[in-house]
């Protein structure tokens, strides 16, 4: 780890790799601003993470998303994104739960109990602000993030 993590441990130190590497991620809806973000995570050494997506892959993904190609084409977009994520760093726990995520915030709050963080893109106003309080309740730093094309905007809800 001291090698293959040499660059960043110059930045936070030890102390902040380790916090890293405790972390727990889940990325809800893997649309190309979601994948980047986990892609970067991923890279930097992140503990775990957990892919909330319950879409297959189409046409329109592949000129978007740069973890998918051809062969992903009908399969699951979950799955494919954490098989990409994976190859980028084995030491990285990714699994996958394809499932629709408004039906997750409305029917199974319990489950966002075991992250440190969720990242949620591209959520409909009403299902954010319901995660919203699950996460706050939890005290889980919530990262909300939309894009449109060019421009988009983040939020971070901490307790």
């Amino acid at each position: 780890p001291k090698t293959k993590y040499d660059r960043q441990l110059r930045i936070w130190g030890d102390q902040g790799q380790a916090a890293l590497e405790k972390a727990s991620i889940c990325l809800l809806n893997c649309g190309p601003t979601g994948t980047e973000a986990l892609k970067n995570l991923v890279l930097g050494g992140i503990g775990s993470v957990t892919v909330v997506d319950d879409s297959k892959v189409e046409p329109s993904d592949l000129g978007n998303n740069f973890l998918l190609d051809e062969g992903c084409l009908g399969h699951s977009r979950a799955k494919s994104i954490c098989s990409f994520l994976q190859e980028l760093n084995d030491a990285v726990k990714a699994k996958y739960v394809e499932e629709s995520v408004a039906t997750m915030i409305d029917t199974n709050p319990s489950f966002f109990s075991e992250f440190t963080v969720v990242i949620a893109t591209q959520l409909p106003e009403s299902s954010l602000l319901k995660l919203d309080g699950i996460c706050g309740s939890a005290n889980i730093v919530l990262v909300a993030a939309r894009s449109y094309g060019l421009t988009g905007l983040v939020r971070v809800s901490i307790k």
